[in-house]
């Protein structure tokens, strides 16, 4: 009888029932959050969507040929909807069409059970053929459509290379982080190109077989100096290598505790020097890329992740006897107490005028009164300390007296600085005081230094200028990337500069002798409110000149596998604080950071072609979806500070 239940007939028949099922389950788990979601002022896709699907799933059940033509509808709804919303948007169109394609696809397998007087058979062949030539055409235009989301090159003005000291040289060597301190990372070599590049094979392998068990990797960048690669391993092993044949040389391990790793074991770089005077000739005896033969006339310098500096030489791997203590100097003294892992150096220091500037990493979220930030200079040849910069002693030059110590809880630098050697200056992107994203115990020079370029004189250790990026920043949006040493041509006169890109995608063009923008900077309102309404900067500083940033998210970027997996990525988004760029910190609710605190441009910064005027730029697109835990909830959880009990009290 017409609209009665047919008994199923055979595993065809069970199988559409089954169908039939899986299809009221997802309907309505899509109209159940949909519903909600639109309470939200959400889309009403998803719960009309939900809908059809289990009228659809119902008439499955029955055995309903009409079943079928309405989820034909509702896909082709979908795929108009899908359109609407993202175009042809390969990467967002993934979700919303491809799980309705495979429902559609056993739709169409299921004919032959649903029509079997009617040519099922047949129906279900023809209807796999054109599923197959659509999906063809489909994946063919989406995958030759411009994805809205990349940006086509911007012409910028030209710029040049930068003079750098002899042994700073970038072509047949790479003898500093950046290429050199200038941090261009820009080689002039072009034996491979365009042409060839797709040609290359590999050469080599080595394996530094010190990685942990746990999840960490390698960032180091190799240094090439004369015929050897220098390069540091996960947990601080210093490492010389043949760039022919991957053979190692020499191998120094400095015996670092695994007391001392922080979040993750790294070692982005090391740096190198060359003692002698620029113009002593070269003894014939010595290897080639050394200075001479002497021990340590080029040393390698690292730090480590337990904040030593470490010298050893160039040559052999050795340490250097006349570098501090057998070839190390503690970075922690007058710091006062230091928790194994709160203090560490993961990145290169940068060495101006003989002076190696160094700063460390500070483990974020842990207590208002952390160790210090303070930034140090150190003789490269002897490792005396020659000064310290505490932003909240000025007049402290060199160690704290005795029974004192550096301030705690100030900005640090944990990221690769750049230096100019002509000018003695060495740049420092800071990073933001302990407790990144509370601000109401700063001090007046802490919001003056932190999240700024800070322009230290390498001789004196004193700051000379500073421009910053973020007022009063509780974004963790610290300077990661090393700023780059260009000049630019400016009203017919070529100008020092520097480029400093930002986690908020801007990139600064400034005097790097003054601090002074070359490019526009404008003040813009932003959102007010959030846990310290009080303490908000109601403007903040972009750039004019260029940002790397992205629109403002709408509920439609959300992303998610499938359907049902978006629509609770919308409902999150739809339930959380969201106000654009400088949403305020909030603990009521979950608050969105966009971008997120990895950026923007993160340590590994940008690079810069002086011959053709391009800045070539990463940029991490990845939002944060944040909520401030208030201190009592915390010590529920048995959340503590590094080095405590559970329960315990983290200041700030």
């Amino acid at each position: 009888m017409a609209g009665a239940w047919e008994r199923p007939n055979g595993a065809g028949g069970w199988a559409v029932v089954l169908l039939g099922l899986v299809f009221i389950l997802i309907g309505l788990a899509l109209a159940i959050g949909g519903i909600w979601l639109i309470a939200l002022g959400g889309s009403w896709y998803y719960a009309l969507a939900g809908i059809g699907l289990v009228l659809t799933g119902v008439l499955l059940a029955l055995r309903r040929r009409l079943g079928a033509w309405v989820y034909c509808g509702i896909f082709v709804a979908t795929v108009l909807w899908a359109l609407w919303e993202v175009g042809l948007n390969g990467w967002a169109l993934v979700p919303r069409v491809f799980a309705p394609a495979v429902l559609l696809l056993l739709v169409i397998i299921a004919l032959p059970a649903l029509a079997p007087r009617e040519g099922g058979k047949r129906l279900a062949w023809g209807g796999i053929g054109a599923f197959v030539l659509l999906a063809a055409i489909a994946g063919i235009v989406v995958v030759n459509a411009k994805d809205p989301g990349v940006q086509a090159a911007v012409p910028v003005a030209r710029f040049a290379a930068v003079p750098e000291p002899a042994p700073m040289q970038v072509g047949a060597d790479w003898p500093a982080y950046g290429g050199t301190d200038g941090a261009q990372r820009y080689s002039p070599l072009n034996q491979i190109n365009r042409s060839n590049a797709a040609r290359l094979e590999r050469a080599w392998v080595y394996r530094t077989g010190d990685i942990p068990e746990e999840d960490w990797g390698a960032e180091t960048t190799p240094l090439k100096v004369g015929d050897t690669l220098y390069l540091c391993s996960a947990r601080n092993i210093l490492i010389a290598l043949d760039p022919a044949t991957g053979r190692e040389r020499w191998r120094f391990d400095p015996q670092v505790s695994d007391d001392w790793i922080p979040y993750t074991a790294a070692c982005r770089g090391v740096a190198y020097y060359e003692s002698r005077a620029a113009d002593e000739p070269q003894p014939a005896s010595a290897p080639e890329g050394t200075a001479t033969g002497a021990l340590c006339a080029a040393r390698i310098i690292e730090g480590t992740l337990d904040g030593r500096l470490i010298a050893v030489d160039a040559r052999t791997g050795r340490p250097c006897p006349d570098f501090g203590t057998n070839g190390a100097v503690d970075i922690k003294q007058g710091m006062g107490r230091v928790t194994p892992g709160m203090v560490s150096i993961t990145s290169a220091p940068v060495i101006v005028r003989g002076v190696v500037v160094t700063g460390h990493q500070v483990l974020d979220g842990q207590r208002r009164d952390a160790p210090s930030g303070v930034i140090q200079g150190y003789d490269a040849v002897t490792g005396e300390h020659l000064w310290a910069w505490d932003m909240m002693r000025p007049d402290l030059a060199g160690l704290p007296p005795e029974g004192q110590a550096f301030t705690r809880g100030t900005p640090n630098m944990w990221t690769t600085a750049s230096g100019d050697e002509e000018l003695g200056l060495v740049y420092l992107p800071m990073g933001n005081s302990a407790v990144d994203y509370w601000s109401g115990s700063r001090r007046p020079p802490e919001n003056q230094y932190a999240t700024s370029l800070v322009a230290i004189d390498v001789t004196t250790g004193r700051p000379t200028w500073h421009f910053q990026t973020v007022h009063k920043d509780v974004w963790d949006y610290d300077l990661g990337s090393t700023a780059t040493l260009v000049d630019v041509p400016v009203a017919g006169a070529s100008v020092p500069a520097i480029i400093l890109p930002s986690k908020q995608g801007d990139i600064y063009v400034l005097d790097r002798r003054t601090g002074r923008p070359l490019t526009g900077v404008r003040e813009i309102k932003v959102a007010q409110g959030g846990v310290e309404p009080e303490q908000r900067s109601s403007t903040q500083p972009v750039s004019l000149y260029h940002t790397l940033r992205r629109p403002m998210l709408t509920e439609k970027d959300m992303w998610g596998m499938s359907p049902i997996d978006q629509m609770i990525c919308r409902i999150q988004f739809r339930r959380a604080t969201y106000k654009g760029f400088y949403t305020p910190p909030t603990t009521d609710t979950r608050w969105i950071q966009y971008p997120g605190y990895n950026g923007g441009s993160d340590w590994g910064g940008i690079a810069v072609d002086p011959r053709r005027g391009v800045i070539v730029a990463n940029y991490n697109d990845m939002p944060n979806y944040n909520r401030l835990v208030p201190r009592d909830e915390a010590n529920r959880l048995g959340w503590a500070p590094r080095g405590e009990a559970r329960g315990g009290s983290m200041g700030g």
